[in-house]
């Protein structure tokens, strides 16, 4: 039987296990980044039966989405679209006769019609990958790098370098601009990626063309290695300070709040912080579990509430300390990658009075995604609430506005000089004076 679940942009848990789904970022080789929720058990949608064979097959696993959408779509017009139409089109083009990768990527595109930006339709191999990012586990050939693609840019960027990589050897950095790989484009002008060419055989050499932020391009040639990490919680007090920082990369990571926890402890272990800088400029999001267990070691109570077509729950957290994190001063970091759960959570800290929020402007994407698995291993995020604060405020429409707002993208300055970081620095410092 099948499973809907909760994934999204944010979601809670229910009394069930469950995830929620996210975009954006990508490791190498490139995986979606997704943010997920608590499961909602439900009965499979009742299909015309068919002689057994592939067109059945796809015909059971369309109906049951297109249903699915019908039922439980947040947005009850289906954005202006005539989802009576789409289903037309669709079992016509699926009655014809068409092979599984092509029913794989016409699902996708009958999800992106809906035209959510959070909606999405994932193949059995993109499901496969999602499973390994819920572990928070990697395993795989390539550079060592954790990346996101900027189309309005031409190029990507890189988040994270995995240390002891091939990537950190080659003197790759966080903020980086990957501008070519195997001498194509990193992005062309339709927008496809190229990122696929880090892939290749254990010890095989890849051409790069890099360009750190403020400096001319420059080609590199890495050579490709087995890698094995998880998202790194990069955590240090500043110098000379005793204000802490700690990178929240990731909800998608079901260990990640405990590595925030153990990130925390070390921290206070010298002596007490005065302060501390929470960086989600590159969380997209993830489990609702992540979210929640990472809430409760800086707040408590009702934040807020996931509202659907026909009802509301509420968000409540109960604290769960290290030291004195209910009380210690916080300064969250945003930015253009920071979606999902990863902006209620920079939010929700904002709006009870936890946190001063500097950085960019966020998208606003707080819908809360339902996780629908299909009998041929494939699955479906569909949006089907939104969150609210208990302000009423629309994040959907007006993003997390930062109290400091300093409009730079990831991409736009390095490592050492990061504006954003000092501002958080500087506030929290005169915080504790």
């Amino acid at each position: 039987m099948s499973q809907r679940r909760f994934i999204c942009l944010t979601l809670l848990i229910l009394a069930l296990v469950g995830m929620t789904w996210s975009c954006g970022a990508r490791l190498h080789p490139a995986t979606p980044a997704p943010t997920l929720t608590a499961p909602l058990d439900t009965t499979p949608a009742t299909t015309t039966a068919l002689p057994d064979g592939p067109t059945a097959r796809q015909l059971r696993v369309f109906t049951q989405l297109w249903e699915t959408v019908h039922d439980t779509y947040v947005y009850p017009d289906f954005n202006g679209l005539d989802w009576d139409d789409v289903y037309r089109r669709y079992r016509a083009r699926i009655e014809g006769g068409i092979t599984d990768e092509a029913f794989y990527q016409a699902m996708q595109a009958m999800i992106d019609e809906l035209d959510d930006d959070h909606s999405t339709f994932n193949s059995p191999q993109q499901v496969a990958e999602e499973e390994e990012q819920i572990s928070g586990q990697f395993e795989y050939v390539g550079i060592g790098i954790y990346v996101t693609t900027l189309s309005d840019k031409g190029y990507a960027v890189l988040l994270q370098v995995f240390p002891d990589s091939p990537a950190e050897q080659a003197g790759l950095l966080p903020h980086d601009r990957i501008l070519a790989v195997a001498g194509q484009p990193a992005l062309d002008e339709h927008g496809e990626s190229h990122l696929d060419l880090l892939e290749g055989p254990t010890g095989s050499e890849v051409q790069l063309v890099t360009q750190t932020p403020g400096q001319e391009p420059r080609e590199l040639v890495v050579k490709r290695a087995r890698i094995q990490s998880q998202l790194l919680v990069d955590a240090y007090r500043l110098p000379g300070t005793s204000v802490g920082y700690i990178m929240i990369p990731t909800f998608w990571d079901e260990t990640v709040a405990d590595r925030v926890r153990e990130a925390l402890e070390s921290l206070m272990s010298p002596g007490t912080l005065d302060g501390l800088i929470l960086d989600m400029r590159i969380n997209g999001g993830g489990l609702d579990t992540a979210l929640r267990d990472t809430l409760s070691i800086f707040t408590d109570g009702e934040m807020g509430i996931f509202v659907s077509r026909e009802a509301e729950r509420p968000l409540v957290i109960e604290a769960a300390p290290v030291g004195n994190s209910q009380e210690l001063p916080l300064a969250v970091l945003v930015g253009r990658e920071t979606e999902s759960f990863g902006e209620i959570f920079s939010g929700i800290l904002q709006a009870s009075g936890r946190a001063l929020v500097v950085g960019r402007l966020t998208d606003g994407n707080v819908e809360t995604l339902w996780r629908l698995d299909l009998e041929d291993g494939s699955r479906a995020w569909i949006a089907s609430e939104t969150f609210r604060p208990l302000s009423g405020a629309d994040w959907e429409e007006s993003g997390i506005v930062p109290d400091v707002e300093i409009p730079l993208d990831w991409d736009e300055f390095t490592v050492e000089a990061d504006p954003q970081l000092q501002a958080a620095l500087d506030w929290l410092l005169r915080s504790s004076e």
